[in-house]
């Protein structure tokens, strides 16, 4: 079944156990050096000097200090190993903020981009003009980053064990198949964690946060807020296995706050959601946009034939427009799963200040 077209009202009534998980994927080493912005203290004043777009030239080079606009191309563009992209701010109107492809040990830090080329409201105009792009960049992190209005926010296409932390997105445009805040696409062991996926109603969206074809991934310590799509989820693990989803908070949801099912010959299992709460959800017709296809489902959940059942555990939802739609399809989970009732505030928005 196309998990774009679910069935409607399979009502999951909440069990009244807790079941007790280690993790399935310890969190890896080799994080990024936190910058001293994160840290604390007050970061020294930086001056960014008017740019065009840049290309880099050679390995280990260091792109930094730029305040850089554009209407035909990329914005950065990144064909060497080793590069550093830091403290730049990147406005794009007929490209990509920033595009990489095949390097490895690329690190952006401290960047701010914003798709300048697209309606007040409503669907972008390309698909290929996201903030951040990576095709082929094994290890890349990125660490502040603040991104907004792009096709999708950051896109990770087959890139390895990236590492993505303190990212603020917003307003997704599209048009499909983008859409989302943050894609990880036959991306394997990659994590993005304290993060804010923000859209609203001049947003195009489809999954705040999809995880596609892309094993062993962790999503942790997030908000994710607002889906007008019908078809959309705010975290969807599609055609991915043992991935982990954690301490995150999906409000304003319409189609589902969390996913994990095959996609196509891509099969899916074992994957995990702990601490995940959803409130506020939606079930009619949103800025132009046609009602959610699934009748305000919460969870959607499906396994290949074969792989192992997913975990639901220490999961609580409120003030939801269908309360008899918890999950679909049960014949999915693990028995002892824990999703029921409780009041809550969101976790807070994240808000990046930079140095210039």
């Amino acid at each position: 079944m196309n998990r774009r077209r679910l069935m409607h009202g399979f009502m999951a009534v909440p069990a009244l156990c807790f079941v007790a998980m280690r993790p399935l994927i310890p969190e890896q080493a080799g994080h990024p050096p936190v910058p001293s912005s994160v840290r604390g203290g007050r970061p020294r004043k930086i001056r960014l000097n008017p740019s065009g777009p840049v290309r880099s030239t050679a390995d280990g080079q260091v792109i930094e200090n730029l305040d850089i606009s554009t209407n035909a191309t990329d914005g950065i563009t990144v064909v060497h190993r080793g590069v550093t992209v830091r403290n730049c701010r990147i406005r794009h109107a007929g490209g990509h903020g920033l595009h990489a492809q095949g390097v490895s040990g690329l690190r952006l830090h401290d960047l701010e981009i914003d798709h300048t080329g697209v309606p007040s409201s409503g669907v972008g105009p390309n698909e290929d003009r996201n903030n951040i792009n990576l095709e082929g960049c094994p290890g890349a992190t990125i660490v502040r980053a603040k991104a907004s209005r792009g096709s999708s926010n950051i896109y990770v296409v087959r890139s390895e064990g990236v590492r993505l932390h303190f990212l603020e997105t917003h307003d997704a445009r599209g048009p499909m198949p983008r859409g989302q805040n943050v894609q990880f696409n036959k991306s394997p062991n990659s994590i993005l964690q304290d993060f804010s996926a923000e859209n609203g109603a001049t947003s195009w969206t489809e999954d705040n946060i999809s995880v596609f074809r892309s094993d062993r991934c962790i999503i942790r310590r997030g908000l994710v807020s607002y889906n007008n799509s019908p078809t959309g989820d705010g975290v969807m693990i599609e055609g991915s296995s043992y991935c982990l989803v954690e301490d995150v908070d999906a409000v304003q949801q319409g189609n589902g706050a969390f996913a994990a099912t095959p996609e196509g010959e891509a099969g899916c299992g074992g994957c995990t959601f702990r601490r995940c709460r959803t409130r506020e959800t939606y079930n009619s017709r949103r800025d132009g946009r046609p009602a959610p296809s699934s009748d305000g489902l919460s969870f959607y959940t499906r396994v290949s034939a074969g792989a192992r059942k997913h975990t639901i555990t220490a999961c609580y939802y409120d003030a939801l427009a269908n309360s008899n739609n918890l999950i679909w399809d049960l014949r999915a989970v693990n028995e002892g799963w824990f999703f029921t009732p409780q009041i809550f505030d969101p976790r807070s928005r994240l808000r990046l200040t930079f140095a210039w």
